[in-house]
Order: C-alpha cells, then structure tokens, then sequence
C-alpha cells in the first residue's frame, strides 16, 4: 500500500516540469535583455529630455541677448546727441523749440530712425513727443505708473551715480561708447497701445562749455516699435523657426515694462536635439534585444555618439553666445571677458588694445542700403582677421566699431605696423554682390598695457580717447595713447603762446 501511495496523484492534477538550465539561461538572457533595453530606452529619454532643456535655455538666451544688442545700439545713437553742450544750453538751460525740431528730432529720426522720441524734464513732465519727424511740444504730466516715467526715472538713478560737480554746476563723468549701459536705463513700454523697445539716458554736457544746474536734468527716452520689421532684424541673426511677438504673453520669453507688468511675449518653435536622439537610441536598442553581446557594445559606441552629440550642440551654443552673428568675430560679451584675462596675467604678459571705427560707413548704408553696409562689416572682418592672424584676438562691438586685442606683442614699432597694414588692407576697394564698389576707411586708436592702463576698464576707455583723437586728426590713421599727453601739452603750450599775445 506504502508503495501505492507513493506514485498516486490526485485525478486530473498535474505535475509541474522541472525549469532545466537551458531554458534558465534562456529566461535569463531574456530578462538581461529586456533590462538593458529598458534602461537604454530611459537613458535615452533623460537624455533627450536634457538635450531639449539646455536647447531651449540657449535659444532663449541668444534671443535676450540680441534684444540687449538692440537696446544698446539705440543708446549708443542716442549719446552723440544726449551728451553735448548744445544740447544742454537749447534743451535744458533753455527750450529752444526751432532747435529740437530741426536739429534734434530730426537727426534722431533721419540718422538713427528712432521711430518715437521723448524730453522728460523734472517730475515726469512731457516736454517733447515725437513721432518720426512729426514733433508734439505740448507738455503733460506723465501718470504714476507710466511705462515711460519708468524708464526715465531708472535713467535719472543712472544719472546721479555718474553725475560731477563741473564749473558753474554739474556733468557727468565720462563713459565711454562700449559702456554705454553704465548711464543708459533699457526696458520696454506701451506707447500709445504698442509694445516697444526703450533706451532713456540724461542730456548731460561733454566739453563743459555748460553746466547742469542743481536738480534732476532732462531725460530723452528713444523708442522702437516691437513689429514685423524689427522681429524680422532679430531674426536675421537667429533664424528661429516662425518667431514672433505676442501680446498674450505666454510665449517662450515674457517681456515686461519696468514695474514688472508684462506687456507681451517673444515665441519660436524650438529647436530640438532630442529627436536625433531619439533616431540613434531606437536602433540601438534593436540591435540589444537581438544579440547580448553586439547589444552592449553597440550601447558603448552609441552612449558615446549621444555624449559627444550633446557636448557639441553645447559648444555651437556657447559659440553663438560669444559669436558676432553677423560678422564671425568674436562679441562684446567674448572680448570682455578675454581683456578681463589679460588684464590678470599682465605681469607675465603684457598687451595691447586697438580700438577701430570705420570711415564713410555711414555713406555706404545711405547710398546701397543697410545690406549692402552689412556685406562691407563682413568683408572688413575678413581683413581684420585675416591681418592680425595669430597675433591677437579681433571682436566686433557695435554698427561699424571693432576692436583688438594684441597678445603677441606690444612694442611700439610693431604694433604701428600691424596698424599701418590694417588701414591699407580696410581701405581697399570693395565691390558689393550687386556690382557697385564702395570704399571705406579705418581709423585706429592704440593703447598699450601697462604703460596706458592696468585694468580692463582703463585700458578700453584710453583706447577709445585716442580713437577720438585719430578720427578728429583727419581719420584714416592710428594714432598711439601715449601721444594724447604730448596733444595735449602742444595745445596747452598753443593756447599758452595765443593768451600772451
């Protein structure tokens, strides 16, 4: 019965088969399989996930930038007119009407194309509106809240950190163009139901032949119209896919007026790396689940594709955040940062700057348009790179103004060679894309580290002074810092020589 009882099994049971090794490893592999595919999948989804991420921050950025650039070039046209003692005496000592219609307005519309204009005097009061060329003096008081008032109240605070105590009252200490920011307030406003761009700065005087007097001065507040036009300028730089500009608001960058009301929002299609991805991730993990071996070193090669895709979609970021788009040189925020570094290691390594503003830029622009004035900064970049070569580092920092910076040497004779040979390789002709040959010049002012300058800040601002006395010299010359002292002992001995007779 024993013996029964051990074979017997209940009716219509059934005895589980044994799991052999086979079939073991079998189910191994399949699971070993499936968890190598699923964490490349999940690998893959991070990274794309990242990659879109980072993308998206960098477009984002390089769109904040380009508005900062425009807002900055708005400035810079406005300082030629802002600081000067003209301006002062017939707008701020005394409103000459015939003076800002025929001289001021109309040189910042006709010369600049700022389309709206504004002369805010103290306490927010509206001396002077205008649009284009079509000039409003009928004064008004600018409501609490006002975008404008905004602006102009940012660029007074602005003022009176940089304002000096003159003869006969007060100015403002110098700044030079490329640092245009230090006086100007940037920010946007609703005018009149558009969303613009705005720059304000102080009418402030620059050769002290006149005086502010004691209280707030006058502020001008220059503005552009965020429209077609102006989209289409900032996306000649980024080509972005279908940018535009909103006034819902919820687009990929806000922009909000200076009280931190939001007026509107810029909004593109971004571009995503994630899906490339996506396209090397998929096959990858086919060819896991079809051989174990091939899968994992299929997945080594392909982890690192993805690394290096990413790492360079990185670097052509970084690249365009340092990158003058238009002529390929480096931009203020890369040359600012490399002067900043020469100016640390200088007691190992002295250098040099060369500030550099073109002749007759402006007459090619009015004369072939501003394509065609586009085609000449490329072509003068080319030079410039091509000239200085290994020598140093060349950026652009504004319309037509570029800089130097010469690591490879400092000594005089040098450095007025390399000079010599950039204004004769600028001045060349150049023949347009559509036929014309135009010709522009190049003026130079030099400055040497440490002799000029210890610092970043000086070094650049001495630069420029002798820029300013190159161009005032007759143009078309480089003309070296260290010769300003001479200037201007020749003309203090002149004037000197002009009193005793």
């Amino acid at each position: 019965m024993a013996k029964e009882m051990d074979g017997w099994q209940m009716p219509g049971a059934t005895v589980a088969p044994r799991l052999g090794l086979p079939a073991m490893v079998k189910l191994f592999s399949v699971v070993l399989i499936t968890l190598s595919a699923l964490s490349l999948l999940f690998i893959g989804h991070i990274a794309s996930r990242k990659a879109d991420d980072i993308a998206a921050e960098k477009q984002i950025l390089l769109l904040e930038n380009v508005l900062r650039d425009r807002q900055s070039l708005l400035a810079r046209d406005q300082l030629g007119l802002a600081r000067w003692d003209r301006s002062v005496k017939y707008i701020t000592l005394k409103f000459h009407a015939s003076y800002v219609i025929e001289e001021f307005v109309s040189s910042l519309w006709y010369d600049f194309g700022h389309e709206r204009s504004f002369l805010i005097g103290p306490g927010g009061r509206v001396l002077m509106s205008a649009w284009q060329d079509k000039v409003d003096l009928t004064a008004r008081d600018l409501k609490p809240g006002d975008d404008l008032k905004a602006i102009a109240d940012l660029a007074l605070t602005r003022h009176h950190a940089h304002r000096t105590t003159i003869k006969g009252g007060f100015g403002q200490h110098p700044v030079p163009a490329s640092e245009v920011h230090a006086i100007a307030a940037f920010g946007f406003a609703e005018v009149d139901g558009e969303v613009m761009l705005a720059t304000a700065m102080a009418i402030v005087p620059d050769d002290g032949e006149v005086a502010l007097p004691e209280g707030d001065p006058v502020i001008l507040v220059s503005a552009r119209p965020i429209d077609a036009d102006l989209v289409a300028d900032l996306n000649s730089q980024l080509e972005y896919e279908n940018l535009q500009f909103n006034r819902n608001g919820d687009g990929m960058l806000m922009v909000k007026s200076a009280d931190g009301q939001t007026l509107g929002s810029f909004d593109f299609a971004l571009f995503k790396p994630g899906a490339d991805i996506w396209t090397i991730t998929v096959p990858a993990v086919v060819l896991l689940c079809g051989l174990m071996f091939a899968a994992s070193f299929v997945l080594g090669r392909y982890i690192g594709r993805l690394s290096e895709r990413l790492e360079e979609s990185e670097k052509r970021n970084r690249e365009l955040a340092h990158r003058d788009a238009l002529s390929g040189l480096a931009n203020r925020l890369c040359f600012d940062k490399a002067l900043n570094e020469a100016a640390e290691r200088l007691a190992h390594a002295p250098f040099a700057v060369i500030a550099c503003d073109l002749d007759r830029f402006k007459a090619v622009n009015d004369l072939h348009g501003h394509s065609a004035g586009d085609e000449v900064i490329r072509v003068v970049a080319e030079r410039l790179q091509e000239t200085v070569g290994e020598s140093g580092l060349v950026g652009r920092v504004g319309g037509d103004e570029f800089v130097i910076l010469v690591h490879a040497f400092r000594d005089r004779p040098r450095l007025s060679m390399l000079a010599q040979s950039i204004i004769a390789s600028v001045s060349r002709p150049i023949t347009l894309s559509t036929g014309p040959e135009v010709d522009v010049g190049i003026s130079l002012g030099l400055a040497m580290a440490p002799e000029n300058g210890a610092a970043a800040r000086p070094i650049m601002a001495i630069a420029d002074r002798a820029l300013y006395a190159s161009k005032q010299g007759g143009r078309g010359r480089a003309f070296f810092a260290e010769d300003l002292v001479l200037e201007d002992g020749a003309r203090a001995k002149a004037a000197t020589r002009g009193d005793a007779a």
